[in-house]
C-alpha cells in the first residue's frame, strides 16, 4: 500500500475534483410458452424466486416490494406515485415472450409489475434494482452491455442500467409498470443504441444556437441594465443583433457545440466590448463608465475611468479592449459559455433517456390502450397529454435541469438558484421539450440521414476489426462504448483537419465529404502505429497526399495562453484495497492516505465518477526556437504547474515530478483553417503500483 502525496497541479485538478463528487427463493421453474417478436418461440428458462405475487398498497408513504438478497429484486415506490392509494403486484411470470438472440441474451427470471386494471403512467419515478449472477454474464462481461428489457406487447425495448459490479446489481428508474428483464445486449445491438444516441446528439447540438443566444441576451442585459445602468431596450437589441450578425459569432457557437466554453468566453469578451462601444453613444457610455462605484473593486473602477477617457478621446478600439477584458469579466460574461454548454449537455443527456424517447414516439405516433406504448394513452401531436402522462419522468427532467444549472453556477462561483429561478427552469423544461418534439418531427429525415452515415461508418469499423478487444491497442479497460467514442473522435478529427462535414461512400473525397475508404485507410495506419511521432508523421503525409493539406505548425505559434484545454480520465489503477485493520494514523506524510479503507473507497468512487468526463484546465506554452521550454497547466485559482516541454515535428511532450508524483503528457499538434488543435494523452504515476491515464486535448 502507498500514500499519495499532496495533490496540486494536474493531479489536484483531476483527483481533488473527483474526490469532492462526491438469489435464492422458490424452486418453481418457468419456461416461456408465449411468442415474442415476429412470432419467435420463447427462449427463456428460469427459476422463479417469486412464484406467487407480492402485493401491497402504495399511498403517501414510500413502499418497497421484493428482497434483493433472497428474491433478487427490489422495487422502490415513492409516496405519491399514484393519485389515490393503489395496489401494486410483483411476480415472476409463468412464461415470457421470446427475444431476438441477435439483439440480447435474457438473464435470469423476468419480473412483472402491475397496478390497477391496465397501463398506467406513474406520478413519481420508481426505482428497480435486480441482482445479476456473474456466471450469467460470462467472461466477456462489460458493464455497457447490461440493460433492462421492457416488453411493449410487440417486441423487447432496451433501457440502460446503472451497474454496480461490486454489489452485482443493476438499477434503473421507470415511470410505467410492465414486464421487465435483465438483458445482456449483443455487440451489434449496443452499436445500434450508440448510433441512435449519436444521431440525436448531433441534432441537439445544432439546436444549441437558441440556448446560446438566450444566454448572450441575459449577459448583455446584466452588463448594461444592472451595472452600467443603461436601460434603453432598443440599444440592448442593437448590441444583441450586431453580435449575431458578426461573422465571428458562428465560429463561437461552434465552440459551444463542441463543449469548449473557454474559447467562446474569450472571444465573447472581445466581441462584446467592441459592440458596446459601436452601439452605445459616446456620451452615454462615458457617463455610465464614470458612474461605476467602488463596490465593484478599485481596479474595476480605475479601468472604467481609463475606458471613459479613451471614449472621450475617440480611441474606441482601446476602450473596447478594456470593456471586454476587464468590465465584461467583472460582470460574469465568462460564465455565459459554461451555462450554454451545460444546457446543451443536459438536453443531450435528456434524450439519452429511454423515457424521453418513448414520450416522443407517443407524441409522434399516438398511443392507446389497444396499441400500448410505455403506458401512454394519447392522441398524435397532443403534447399537453404527453407531458401530464410523463409523470415521474417529467419530474426527473425538471430535477436534472435544476441540478445541471446549479453545478454550472457553482463552477462559475455563483450562488445556487433561488426558488423563483427554479420555478422558471421547471417551466422552461416543459416549453423546451415541446419545442424539441415539434422540431424533431420536422428534422426526423435529417436525423435518419445522419444515422445512415453513422451506420456506414460503424459497419466499416466493425469489418476492419476496430471493435474487437485485443486489437488496435484496445486493453480490457476499454469497453465497447469507450472504443466507439475514441473511433468517433478520430473521425471528427479527420473531418476537422480536412475542413469537411460528412463521410461519404466510395474512395474519392469531395469538397464537403471524406470518403469512407479514406477514413478506413488512415484509421488503420493510426491505430496500428504505437510510436506517437511515427503515427503523426504518417497522418500528416496522408493529409498532404490525399488532400494537399500541410499540418506542421511552428513552435512559436504554440506559445502563449491556449483558448481551451481538457483532460479526460479513461482508465486508472490505484492498487488493491487495504485491509480494514490498516491505519494511517502513525504516518507523517502529507496528503491523501490510501492505506485508509474509507479514503481509498472515496478516491476510487471519485475516479469512477470522473472517468469519461472532460475536465477543463488552463494551458500555457513557452518554447524557444529549438522547440524546448515549458508547459504550464493552470487551475481555476490561477496556480500553475510547470513541466519541461519539447516540440518536434508536430509532437508536443511535457513531463515532470510534482511532490513525488510523476506526470507525463504527449500530444500531436495540427493546424487547420487558422486554428491550432492538440490531441494526445496523459499519465500520472501515483506510485509504482498506482496510476491514472487519460486523453489530453487543446485548442488555440
Amino acid at each position: 500500500m502507498f500514500k499519495m502525496k499532496a495533490f496540486n497541479g494536474v493531479l489536484a485538478i483531476i483527483l481533488a475534483s473527483s474526490m469532492l463528487l462526491g438469489g435464492c427463493g422458490g424452486t418453481e421453474t418457468g419456461v416461456g410458452g408465449s411468442e415474442g417478436k415476429k412470432g419467435e418461440p420463447s427462449n427463456w428458462e428460469y427459476t422463479k424466486a417469486i412464484p406467487d405475487p407480492l402485493t401491497a398498497v402504495s399511498g403517501e408513504e414510500d413502499l418497497v416490494l421484493g428482497d434483493l438478497e433472497t428474491q433478487g429484486v427490489e422495487v422502490h415506490i415513492p409516496g405519491g406515485t399514484f393519485e389515490t392509494p393503489t395496489e401494486v403486484s410483483l411476480v415472476n411470470p409463468d412464461d415470457a415472450p421470446g427475444y431476438d438472440e441477435n439483439e440480447m441474451d435474457g438473464l435470469g427470471a423476468p419480473i412483472k409489475i402491475t397496478a390497477g386494471e391496465g397501463p398506467v403512467r406513474l406520478m413519481q419515478p420508481v426505482t428497480i434494482t435486480m441482482k445479476y449472477n456473474p456466471d450469467e454474464v460470462g467472461e466477456d462481461f462489460e458493464m455497457g452491455a447490461m440493460y433492462y428489457g421492457y416488453f411493449n406487447e410487440a417486441e423487447w425495448e432496451y433501457i440502460k442500467a446503472d451497474v454496480n459490479p461490486e454489489s452485482q446489481t443493476m438499477t434503473f428508474t421507470t415511470s410505467h409498470f410492465s414486464l421487465f428483464s435483465k438483458a445482456k445486449l449483443t455487440m451489434e445491438e449496443r452499436v445500434d443504441q450508440y448510433v441512435e444516441n449519436e444521431a440525436v446528439a448531433d441534432w441537439l447540438k445544432d439546436q444549441g444556437n437558441s440556448m446560446t443566444e438566450e444566454a448572450l441576451n441575459s449577459a448583455i442585459e446584466h452588463i448594461l441594465i444592472d451595472n452600467l445602468k443603461i436601460k434603453d431596450k432598443s440599444m440592448i437589441g442593437q448590441i444583441y443583433n450586431s453580435i449575431l450578425e458578426d461573422d465571428e459569432w458562428g465560429s463561437m457557437v461552434d465552440s459551444i457545440k463542441n463543449g469548449d466554453p473557454a474559447m467562446f468566453n474569450q472571444n465573447l469578451q472581445v466581441l462584446l466590448g467592441k459592440k458596446i462601444v459601436e452601439n452605445v453613444p459616446a456620451s452615454a457610455l462615458s457617463s455610465a463608465l464614470e458612474s461605476l462605484t467602488g463596490e465593484l473593486g478599485i481596479e474595476t473602477v480605475e479601468k472604467a475611468s481609463e475606458a471613459a477617457g479613451y471614449v472621450a478621446e475617440g480611441r474606441y478600439k482601446d476602450a473596447a479592449k478594456i470593456i471586454g477584458e476587464h468590465i465584461a469579466d467583472q460582470f460574469m460574461i465568462t460564465k455565459v459559455g459554461k451555462f450554454a454548454v451545460a444546457a446543451i449537455e443536459s438536453q443531450i443527456q435528456t434524450w439519452k433517456s429511454e423515457e424521453v424517447e418513448a414520450a416522443y414516439q407517443a407524441f409522434k405516433n399516438g398511443a392507446s390502450s389497444n396499441v400500448p406504448w410505455w403506458g401512454y394513452q394519447v392522441e398524435k401531436g397532443n403534447f399537453e397529454d404527453v407531458w401530464s402522462q410523463m409523470g415521474g419522468a417529467a419530474r426527473q427532467l425538471e430535477l436534472e435541469a435544476i441540478r445541471a444549472q446549479n453545478e454550472a453556477r457553482l463552477d462559475a462561483g455563483m450562488e445556487p438558484l433561488t426558488k423563483e429561478e427554479e420555478n422558471k427552469i421547471r417551466a422552461s423544461v416543459k416549453k423546451d421539450l415541446k419545442d424539441q418534439f415539434e422540431s424533431r418531427m420536422e428534422k426526423d429525415a435529417e436525423i435518419e440521414k445522419k444515422k445512415a452515415e453513422l451506420e456506414m461508418i460503424m459497419e466499416m469499423y466493425q469489418e476492419a476489426g476496430f471493435m474487437e478487444k485485443g486489437r488496435w491497442g484496445w486493453t480490457d479497460s476499454y469497453e465497447l462504448e469507450t472504443r466507439l467514442d475514441v473511433l468517433m473522435h478520430f473521425k471528427n478529427k479527420l473531418l476537422k483537419d480536412t475542413g469537411r462535414n460528412t463521410i461519404k461512400s466510395g474512395d474519392v473525397h469531395n469538397e464537403d465529404s471524406v470518403a469512407i475508404e479514406q477514413l478506413k485507410t488512415i484509421a488503420m495506419k493510426w491505430f496500428s502505429t504505437d510510436d506517437p511521432a511515427e503515427r503523426q508523421k504518417e497522418y500528416e503525409e496522408f493529409l498532404q497526399n490525399e488532400f494537399g493539406i500541410s499540418m506542421y505548425p511552428s513552435a512559436n505559434i504554440l506559445n502563449g495562453v491556449w483558448s481551451s484545454a481538457a483532460l479526460i480520465i479513461t482508465e486508472f489503477d490505484i492498487g488493491p484495497p487495504p485491509e480494514a485493520s490498516e491505519s494511517s494514523e502513525s504516518s507523517s506524510e502529507v496528503g491523501c492516505d490510501l492505506s485508509s479503507l474509507d479514503i481509498y473507497n472515496m478516491v476510487k468512487a471519485g475516479l469512477e465518477e470522473q472517468k469519461g468526463q472532460p475536465l477543463a484546465v488552463g494551458m500555457e506554452v513557452a518554447l524557444d526556437g529549438t522547440g524546448r521550454g515549458s508547459l504550464y497547466i493552470v487551475d481555476e485559482e490561477g496556480d500553475k504547474t510547470e513541466m519541461t516541454a519539447t516540440y518536434n515535428n508536430g509532437l508536443l511532450t511535457a513531463g515532470g515530478t510534482v511532490e513525488g508524483t510523476g506526470i507525463t503528457m504527449q500530444g500531436t499538434v495540427t493546424e487547420s483553417l487558422g486554428s491550432i488543435s492538440l490531441t494526445g494523452s496523459f499519465r500520472i504515476d501515483l506510485s509504482k503500483e498506482a496510476w491514472v491515464k487519460g486523453t489530453w486535448t487543446g485548442n488555440k
